[in-house]
């Protein structure tokens, strides 16, 4: 059974490819480039998402193609986590706090005396 690619990785390896294609670059030739150099195999599975990326890798990857690493990235999952504003909008709705309170719950999850262990 083949394993199943994490869309993370998937995104990521074809923002390499489209990079790499950019600058004309081979997968050899990039792989050259990396510290210790890697193969053409093991640049053709990044790029297909079927290999992970160590941060240091991604950043020589990214020296490589001559872009900041956060371009490689791919982009935040819309709703994947809520925002400080969020969780607010939630606690103003929700629990019926102000919305100064709940600015501050966010800010500082530890301000209302309730929440202070008593033990």
């Amino acid at each position: 059974m083949a394993a199943q690619i994490e869309s993370f990785y998937a995104d990521l390896g074809k923002r390499i490819r489209d990079a790499r294609t950019k600058l004309r670059l081979t997968q050899q030739q990039l792989g050259a480039l990396l510290a210790p150099k890697t193969t053409r195999v093991s640049v053709a599975n990044v790029e297909s998402g079927k290999q992970r990326v160590l941060a240091h890798t991604l950043v020589q990857f990214a020296e490589a193609l001559r872009v900041s690493p956060s371009d490689l990235l791919p982009a935040p999952r819309a709703g994947a986590l809520p925002t400080n504003h969020d969780i607010a909008q939630e606690l103003v709705a929700k629990a019926g706090l102000s919305k100064a309170a709940a600015k501050k719950v966010v800010e500082s999850p530890r301000s209302l005396p309730e929440w202070e262990d008593k033990s």
